[in-house]
């Protein structure tokens, strides 16, 4: 499902890499408006295919998903970004449809879409909450760099992978802006695909467990508890075993 879109919209799409995987990314073919950044931590190579006049790649000594956004936000040379990583598969008339409609809505800070496998059959355009963003990941948000940068908005380094906290950066991300009363929406359109499982889809780690807990607390502060017993509640049927529930409520020390 795609809205109308203007090709001529001026946007970045950040792509996270680390290593040898840069050499992992499939970039769509080259489209008007559309430029890429490659944030390539710990480089050990050149990478292979990349070589576009669309295409800028930042060798970073930098370890960690959220040092790389953060590399971006300061990098970028548009306004509008799209963060992304390199095993994503990317919809440019899907990411161009969320440039469209920030640039109708210049207070508009965040535009969220939908990974073509989570796109629900009635999803429908929406003003972006605490309680909405949770399941919100590359690529599917863009934001204005201007409005989150001068409200001093950064990816909190102690979450995402390579961090002390796994999971969740983007999470965090999104409700601190929020917190700082910036506004955002969700339309219902499709703006990449991650066909492998991602780190937040999995049940059966009791660290990445833990590290969801820590990222509600995070986020909700003295009220964390209570969004923990009701985030319990509603993916009990995911939770490998009772005792997994129980260690999950547990408070934080």
């Amino acid at each position: 499902m795609f809205f109308a879109v203007r090709p001529s919209v001026d946007l970045t799409i950040a792509i996270s890499t680390l290593g040898s995987g840069i050499n992992r990314i499939q970039l769509p073919k080259p489209v008007v408006g559309i430029r890429y950044l490659v944030l390539h931590q710990r480089p050990r190579q050149a990478p292979i295919a990349l070589n576009r006049a669309d295409v800028r790649v930042i060798a970073l000594d930098t370890l960690g998903l959220s040092h790389s956004r953060n590399a971006a936000l300061q990098h970028a040379e548009t306004d509008l970004l799209v963060f992304s990583d390199d095993d994503t598969i990317l919809f440019p008339n899907g990411i161009q449809a969320l440039a469209h409609n920030l640039t109708m809505k210049p207070d508009l800070a965040l535009a969220v879409g939908w990974r073509a496998e989570r796109l629900p059959p009635r999803a429908q355009r929406a003003d972006l909450t605490h309680f909405n963003c949770g399941r919100v990941c590359a690529p599917e948000f863009m934001v204005r760099r201007s409005l989150i940068l001068n409200a001093g908005v950064l990816f909190d380094t102690d979450f995402g992978l390579g961090a002390r906290f796994g999971v969740g950066e983007e999470y965090v991300f999104v409700t601190d802006a929020l917190h700082k009363g910036l506004r955002g929406i969700i339309l219902p359109v499709v703006t990449g695909s991650h066909p492998e499982k991602s780190t937040g889809d999995k049940w059966d780690s009791t660290t990445i467990l833990a590290d969801r807990r820590a990222v509600l607390y995070r986020v909700f502060g003295a009220w964390a508890p209570v969004v923990s017993a009701l985030y319990a509640l509603k993916h009990c049927r995911k939770f490998t075993s009772i005792k997994a529930i129980i260690h999950f409520l547990l408070p934080i020390k």
